[in-house]
């Protein structure tokens, strides 16, 4: 299996001429301070032998010639480096969102949100952190190479001596990447759990407010906000301790340099150019260490960053579900359930489910929570996936029927409305999104929204908030409503629609159901009793299993579960929710 790192490099391939074009680039690069330390060399000879004047002439202009051509190689360098760098990291950016698109809930409820997003965001900076860096490595060892070069054309026996300190140097970049590594993945956990807690804790504020946890959740946030800060400063320690181990290294050498250097001018091995040409050559000689010393550990965090990037999309790849390949646009004729069970883990939702549904029939399901009422409906478009058994919808199991197609059949409206902070007119588009903004008004007049919609400031242009939360709950299940109209998908899921509502906004909402309803195949999920009766099929489930079923007035007569709930509400003087 390939490592994180291997896979990150693969993702360089669609960009094979850009990286030929940064390479060559660099090697102009590198060539230019070697190229400056000779001419630096033959100014100082020349100086001290008193050689002919016209050197003086043209070295200026080639001075000139060589800085812009340095300049005009750094710009184009830079920027398609950079360009190339953005393009890598978009297409990383889109796999994971497409993911996290296409991840089943079985997937997703696994997983916390905060760490999702923070890989999409955190863990992509680092990854684009270390891309950048990897085009130092086409670069900086050139000009090393390039500067030793020039020092041993000065004195072979000097630069021979530096070369013995290598290995420790290789020393050094390899206990400070494997450390930054080590930290870093501590640090992008951490971080992880940070943008889990903030995003929980923005989503929950009316909840946090109510029951006063500011302080308890401050207290968590400091807490895991003090492991990260200890493990990022650890990784600073790490990365800063680096530079001045390879600084003094250099300084030792360039010590023992100037004090047999001198042996070698007064002997006449050496001129003075060529010492200052070669210890020029040996300062600047650090600086491509440096870099590929500060790269080096950019990338190892980046590889570790890569790690959880990678997890995450192998996790989503074996979580896919399978599409089915059979196109089915229409329901004709119904719906069966056949021995279908569900686990959750360890935990059995449903077990053997058999019923048959016809097409333009309403059945209710209730029970008491937990019963399996809103796993089993889930399980119609295939948000989760049947454990054992089978549903086949006019003779074709589901997992047959090509995915869009299913899920095209059929429309949701839950208690828990979701909406996108977007416009009014958006919002109830998303049920249809090809559709003309006059269809998008009938839907929202047949779902009776057109009273909130008219009184708002910019009417259908109106921003709904995050989560619709500008809406009131009411207004809220009417646009959920009208997105479902306009879906028009022959089969509808009414799950506990109505049942947080109050009087007056039931009443609307229920009569925007009714519009709904019509012609459609239902399945209506412990709404009230005055929805439920009119039901052509009632079915009771407790522990996963349909235990009663049956019309409101057979149900009632056999004196089981059903009749139980119908006495609790009329004991209670008031039509509630089936709990």
């Amino acid at each position: 299996m390939k490592t994180a790192f291997r896979r990150l490099t693969d993702e360089f391939r669609p960009y094979r001429a850009q990286l030929g074009v940064i390479f060559g680039l660099g090697l102009i690069i590198s060539a230019i301070q070697p190229a400056t330390v000779k001419i630096s060399q033959q100014i100082i000879d020349g100086l001290q032998q008193k050689t002919d004047p016209a050197i003086f002439r043209w070295v200026p202009a080639l001075l000139i010639l060589v800085f812009a051509v340095s300049g005009l190689a750094k710009y184009f360098h830079n920027s398609i480096r950079r360009k190339l760098t953005e393009q890598v990291l978009q297409k990383l950016r889109s796999s994971l969102f497409r993911k996290f698109l296409l991840l089943p809930l079985r997937v997703v409820d696994r997983r916390k949100t905060g760490e999702m997003l923070a890989s999409i965001q955190n863990d992509l900076s680092l990854i684009g952190s270390g891309i950048d860096t990897f085009c130092d490595l086409l670069k900086e060892p050139f000009t090393f190479l390039g500067l030793m070069g020039v020092a041993f054309y000065c004195d072979w026996r000097l630069s021979m001596a530096t070369l013995l300190v290598a290995p420790l140097v290789a020393f050094s970049f390899s206990r400070s990447g494997s450390a930054v590594k080590r930290y870093s993945a501590k640090n992008l956990e951490y971080f992880a759990e940070l943008m889990s807690l903030s995003q929980e804790s923005l989503v929950g504020s009316r909840v946090i407010k109510v029951f006063r946890l500011e302080a308890v959740l401050l207290d968590k946030f400091r807490r895991i906000h003090d492991s990260y800060f200890k493990t990022i400063w650890k990784s600073i320690q790490v990365q800063e301790l680096a530079t001045p181990i390879v600084e003094l290294i250099g300084a030792v050498l360039m010590a023992v340099v100037v004090y047999y250097g001198s042996y070698r001018i007064a002997a006449g091995e050496l001129t003075a150019g060529g010492l200052v040409a070669f210890i020029i050559a040996l300062g600047l000689a650090q600086m491509p260490i440096k870099q590929l010393n500060n790269a080096f550990l950019k990338i190892r965090a980046a590889e570790a960053a890569a790690e959880r990037v990678y997890e995450l999309l192998d996790v989503a790849d074996s979580g896919l579900l399978r599409s089915g390949t059979t196109r089915k646009t229409e329901f004709v004729d119904k719906i069966e359930f056949r021995n279908v069970c569900l686990s959750y883990e360890e935990k059995v939702a449903l077990d053997g489910i058999s019923f048959e549904v016809r097409a333009g029939e309403c059945i209710a399901l209730v029970g008491h929570s937990g019963s399996g009422k809103t796993s089993l409906v889930n399980l119609l478009p295939r948000l989760y996936e049947v454990t054992r058994g089978n549903i086949t919808i006019d003779g074709t199991d589901i997992r047959d029927i090509f995915l869009a197609d299913l899920r095209g059949l059929i429309s949701f409206v839950t208690q828990d409305t979701f909406l996108f902070n977007d416009t009014i007119l958006e919002n109830i588009r998303y049920g249809r999104p090809e559709a003309s903004d006059s269809e998008v008004a009938r839907a929202a007049e047949l779902a009776h929204c057109l009273e909130f919609i008219e009184k708002s400031p910019k009417g259908f242009f109106t921003r709904i908030g995050d989560r619709g939360l500008c809406l009131s709950g009411g207004e809220r299940q009417r646009v959920a409503i009208a997105r479902a109209i306009l879906k028009g998908s022959p089969i509808l899921v009414l799950d506990e629609a109505t049942s947080s509502l109050d009087s007056h906004s039931e009443q609307m909402v229920q009569s925007a159901l009714d519009e709904l309803m019509h012609d459609k195949t239902t399945f209506l999920v412990a709404h009230r009793f005055s929805t439920v009766r009119r039901a052509d099929k009632i079915f009771v489930l407790e522990d996963g299993r349909v235990k009663e079923n049956g019309t409101h007035e057979n149900l009632l007569g056999q004196g089981g579960i059903y009749t139980g709930l119908f006495e609790i509400q009329a004991s209670m003087g008031k039509d509630m929710n089936i709990i």
